[in-house]
């Protein structure tokens, strides 16, 4: 895999981490308070779903960017397409 591609590669996966660990820490705090969520946990748990928003939205743009440098480069050999 060329270095432009595995760049885009490793930013997808850490985006992915990312929106799943926030993810998760919310089921598990809504587990552990149930009902009965205090105030703070509230805008942690508030505060983690943008976490969620933002990766999706980066990854979005991620994607975006990389078909419009992989119609400019070949990514396997980073070099301009003919």
């Amino acid at each position: 895999m060329s270095q432009v591609r595995d760049l885009f590669h490793k930013v997808g996966n850490l985006h992915n981490l990312i929106t799943v660990g926030a993810g998760v820490a919310k089921v598990e705090l809504k587990k552990k308070y149930g009902s009965r969520i205090p105030a703070q946990i509230k805008k942690t748990i508030s505060r983690l779903s943008a976490l969620e928003r933002h990766a999706v939205a980066a990854s979005k743009d991620l994607i975006a960017l990389k078909n419009i440098i992989y119609g400019i480069i070949d990514p396997d050999t980073a070099k301009p397409k003919k």
